[in-house]
Formats: structure tokens, sequence, C-alpha cells
């Protein structure tokens, strides 16, 4: 006989208060099943919040359980339109990539051509295989074209 559960997530969110959610579920409480349930409610990938809830394990208090998700706001840029959202703080850059892409509707092919810039269009590009950390504020960034090379060439086609 399956015994039902509830899953206590704390969500901390860039100046936002602090977001309870409650997942009831029924038999043995996964990672992937927490992360499924998750992923619907926040917008994040499975796989990174599989990983997330790998090193930060729901803790058992008195029969339920409870867990804590710090998220980072980034306010992402493209041509001429801008959209926020909420990633794990040890997201990867290469998440925020991803997430433009689909949320722009940038074609697979013409958004492996683009890079993410800290700040604006032309700020420093972004190591999409970092973790994106704890930000107190929203973090401009912008996904554009590549730019001329550092020493002052354009690349030739």
């Amino acid at each position: 006989m399956s015994q039902n559960q509830t899953l206590v997530v704390e969500l901390q969110q860039h100046h936002l208060p602090i977001e309870t959610l409650i997942i009831d579920f029924e038999g043995e409480l996964t990672h992937e099943e927490i992360a499924r349930k998750l992923a619907q409610k926040i917008e994040v990938d499975v796989e990174e919040l599989v990983a997330e809830l790998l090193e930060n394990p729901p803790a058992r208090h008195h029969e339920k359980h409870h867990c804590h998700l710090k998220l980072t706001c980034v306010d992402l840029h493209f041509e001429t339109e801008s959209a926020k959202h909420h990633f794990l703080a040890r997201s990867r850059w290469e998440a925020v990539h991803k997430w433009g892409c689909r949320k722009f509707k940038i074609a697979t092919d013409a958004c492996a051509n683009l890079e993410l810039h800290e700040e604006g269009p032309k700020g420093p590009v972004l190591n999409e295989s970092k973790p994106i950390g704890s930000h107190e504020e929203c973090l401009n960034v912008w996904l554009v074209k590549p730019g001329p090379e550092p020493n002052g060439r354009s690349v030739q086609r």
C-alpha cells in the first residue's frame, strides 16, 4: 500500500519573499520524481534539478520532506526583446543560452552561433561552462552574434 507524502520546497528568488511549494506524491520519493514535479512549476530543466537535489538532498523533518532552492534572476536580451527567468545558482551559463534560444524562438543552427555577453551586447563574453552563481541583483545578459576578434580584426568567412 502506497503512503501519501509531502515535499515542502522553499524557493529563494531575487527580491521576492521565499515562496513555499507543496508537492504531494505517493510511494517512494526519488530525486527524478521531485525534479519532474518541480520542473513543471519553476521552468528549470529536470536534469539540472536532479543534479541540484543530489548535492542538496531533501532532509526528513517529522515525517515531511523539506528542501531549499536558491534561484538567480537573469534578464536576458536578444535584439529588441528581453525576458526574465530564474535559474539555479549552480546552473551553468549554458542553461541560460539554451533557455534564451527556446524563449526567443531562435533556430538551433543560428543559436549555436550566438554568445552570452554580460551587461550589454559589447560586454565581456560569459564562459558557458561556468556556474551562474548567487547574485543579489537580476543580471543583465545579452544573447548576441560574436563580434570582431579581440585584436581588432574581423573574422573572415
